[in-house]
Parts: structure tokens; C-alpha cells; sequence
């Protein structure tokens, strides 16, 4: 499928909805559904914490490993049918998830939806480099990896207005919404598949592929700079999101109302990164739009600890969810620019699993020093030096970027 530099912009106006309902539904009912509604889950299945911390860290170990399986699958299914047989079963397992009143059938479906949630994200992120320019390939893919914020906005006006609803009927009307967000995936992507497939037609062996993944790791810098920043962010939002309503509460004396506001602007200020800093990216460059969107993040974190006050905070979350649900799509615009889909796809796959690596090394690292010291303060210091070093290497992938030329689109 190649790239036309004059594709009409209703078009991509469609393709960037198309994507953005993808990632919203994928994720937004599954991993982000699972934590809003812990509560009545435990209820619902007699659950323990620990119970209900296992099925979370299975939701996480599908979500890497799907990350890796749907970058080695690249090799033989093309990002356009990744994409549509991702979006089929997500509806299907969402149903299948509450058809018995065990734990175990619902956990799993829940983790199979959180594994097509990631190999539809990276699909995408590969699909746009085939299908969008690259005048409007930042703000498509930044708009497209907010997706998850408009869904934590979607989930809080669901719960409202479905407030004595049984556990099953929600999650029955969230399959019927994913099943709506299915049928008009396969509509607007079905003139994509009238297109010639450009991809070798011979078949790579697994064997070969690994080495084609391993001699891109080593052979392309941006590989390993890609990798490393997920990890960066991924060690700078694990701590902030895990621990932020517990420093609401205990350090700063606020009540729940309070921290589910503070998420609700996550989710709002989220869905406005999307749409306007994929924007600028397309004007200014990925890495500078990155870097600027995290010094302002590590501005306020090194007032919060400072200076530790609601004000701060709520200034902290901000600028926190302005930059993280954005940030996902612009290195994969980043990347689409200077290597081939399939490649980008490998190395976004590799990404994911790089940032579930750092965010929960750094969960754990946290929680033991938050348990020994009892202070915030050193979170909060944790994660201002973790900006630093996101800040460093965008200035090396700045200085290297300089010296590759990109991808040429032809006309």
C-alpha cells in the first residue's frame, strides 16, 4: 500500500477516528475498565486484593507478551489485517469474558483483550505509516494514542449514568459499543485492502525473523533510543500514576472527591494532548514537541517537591497526561519516518514491553522506598531524575537525527 502525499483529508480525518475509537475501546475495556471497576469486580467474583493484584499483573504479562508475538507475526500477517482481526475478537472475548460466573474464563478473556489491545496499537502505528502522510502522520497517531484517555473519560460517564446495572450487563454493553467501533473499522479500511500488497511474498522462517529483529536492534540506533525512552517513561508513569491518589490522601488530607477529579483531568487533558500536540510535532518535530511536553511535566514535579500542595499537584497531573497519552503516538510518527512498516511495527512491539518492564521495576522499586522512608518526597525525586534522563537522550536522538535522512514518500 503506498503512501499518496495528496490523500484527501476527510480521509485522514476518518482513518484518525477510525484509530482513535480502536485504541479507545481495545484499551479502555480491558486494562483501564478492570481498574475503574475493581471495586464491584471483588464483589462480584469474592475476590481478595491479592487475588485481584494477580489477575491485574496477568493483564500486564499478556499485554508484553502479545507486544512481542504481534512484532514477530509482522513477518506474515500485514498491519492492515492485524488491525481488523484484533478489533473481531475484542467484541467476541468482551462477551465471553462475563458468559460464566467463574473468575478464572473472565480473567482470561480480560487478558486476551489486553493482549489485542497492544497488537492493535502497534498495527496501527504501522498502518499509518503506509496509508499517512507524513504532513499529518503526528497528529493522526497522536490523537490515535489518546485513545486511552478519551476512554477513561468514556468509562467515568458509563459508570455514572449505568450506576445498579449488574457487573455482566456493563460489560455486555462495552462489547456491544467495541462491536459498533468493529463494524466501522472494517467499513473504512476496506478500500485499503483493495490496494496492492507491496510485502515480499515469500515466507520467513521464525528463525529468521528473530535475526532480522536482532540485526535491527543492533544495526539502528533509533531502535535502542526508542526502546530506552519507553523504558524512561515507563519508570517516570509508573510511579506517578500508582502512587498519586495515596499522596492526595495521606500527605496532602484530601477526600476521594478530590483524586477522582484529579482523574478525571488526566483523562480530559490527555484527550487535549492528543489533538494538539500531534499537531505542533507535524510543525515543529516529534523530539522537540516531546521534550518541551516533558520539561513542563519535570517543571512541576520539581515544584511538587519543593513546594508539596494540591495546587501543584493538580498542575503535576496535567501536564502529566498532556504529555504521556500523546508521547506513544509521536515516536511511533518518529519512527514511521525512518524506517519501513514492518520494522516500525517490530520496534514499537519492543517499546511496549520496554516500558512494562520499566514501569513495573519501578512500582517495585517505589513501594519499598515509600515503605522504609514513609515519605512522597522521594517518588517525587525518583521521577524528576527519570525526566532528566528523558530529557538527555531526546537531545542524543536529536543530534543523531540530524545525520539519517528519512524515508522518501513516493508521490
Amino acid at each position: 500500500m503506498a503512501i499518496n502525499k495528496n490523500t484527501p483529508t476527510r480521509t485522514i480525518g476518518l482513518l484518525a477516528f477510525i484509530f482513535t475509537c480502536c485504541n479507545a475501546s481495545t484499551h479502555g475495556f480491558s486494562i483501564f475498565l478492570y481498574s475503574a471497576l475493581l471495586p464491584e469486580i471483588r464483589q462480584h467474583f469474592s475476590l481478595s486484593y491479592s487475588q485481584a493484584a494477580s489477575i491485574a499483573a496477568l493483564l500486564q504479562l499478556f499485554y508484553m507478551g502479545a507486544s512481542i508475538a504481534s512484532g514477530i507475526a509482522a513477518a506474515w500477517i500485514s498491519p492492515l489485517n492485524m488491525v481488523r482481526l484484533t478489533m473481531l475478537l475484542s467484541p467476541v472475548l468482551l462477551a465471553l469474558a462475563v458468559a460464566t460466573p467463574w473468575v478464572l474464563p473472565f480473567a482470561l478473556c480480560l487478558a486476551l483483550v489486553s493482549a489485542c489491545a497492544v497488537s492493535n496499537w502497534n498495527a496501527i502505528a504501522a498502518l499509518a505509516g503506509e496509508v499517512i502522510p507524513a504532513s499529518h502522520r503526528s497528529r493522526v497517531l497522536g490523537l490515535a494514542s489518546s485513545g486511552a484517555a478519551f476512554a477513561i473519560c468514556l468509562n467515568g460517564i458509563l459508570i455514572a449514568l449505568l450506576q445498579g446495572i449488574s457487573l455482566s450487563a456493563f460489560w455486555l454493553i462495552c462489547a456491544g459499543l467495541t462491536l459498533i467501533v468493529t463494524l466501522l473499522t472494517l467499513w473504512a479500511l476496506a478500500p485499503l485492502g483493495r490496494q496492492p500488497d507491496t510485502r515480499p511474498t515469500t515466507a520467513a522462517s521464525l528463525g529468521q525473523v528473530l535475526r532480522r529483529w536482532l540485526r535491527l536492534c543492533l544495526e539502528q540506533p533509533i531502535a535502542v533510543h526508542i526502546l530506552l525512552l519507553s523504558g524512561f517513561i515507563g519508570s517516570i508513569s509508573g510511579p506517578f500514576l500508582n502512587f498519586l491518589s495515596a499522596f492526595v490522601t495521606e500527605r496532602l488530607g484530601a477526600g476521594l472527591q478530590v483524586t477522582g477529579s484529579l482523574w478525571t483531568l488526566i483523562g480530559a487533558c490527555g484527550a487535549l494532548g492528543g489533538m494538539s500536540l500531534g499537531s505542533l510535532a507535524d510543525r515543529w518535530g516529534a523530539l522537540r514537541v516531546m521534550a518541551i511536553s516533558i520539561g513542563a511535566f519535570g517543571l512541576a514535579m520539581l515544584g511538587l517537591l519543593l513546594h508539596p500542595g494540591l495546587l501543584l499537584t493538580w498542575l503535576a497531573a496535567g501536564l502529566f497526561a498532556l504529555f504521556y497519552f500523546p508521547v506513544w503516538g509521536l515516536m511511533a510518527a518518529y519512527l514511521s519516518a525512518r524506517l519501513t512498516p514492518v520494522q516500525s511495527l517490530q520496534v514499537v512491539s519492543l517499546s511496549m514491553v520496554g516500558y512494562g518492564l520499566g514501569s513495573a521495576s519501578a512500582n517495585w522499586v517505589n513501594g519499598l522506598l515509600l515503605q522504609a522512608s514513609g515519605s512522597f518526597a522521594i517518588i517525587h525525586a525518583w521521577i524528576a531524575g527519570w525526566v532528566l534522563a528523558s530529557l538527555l537522550l531526546l537531545q542524543v536522538m536529536a543530534r543523531h537525527q540530524r545525520r539519517r535522512p528519512l524515508l522518501q514518500e513516493p508521490v
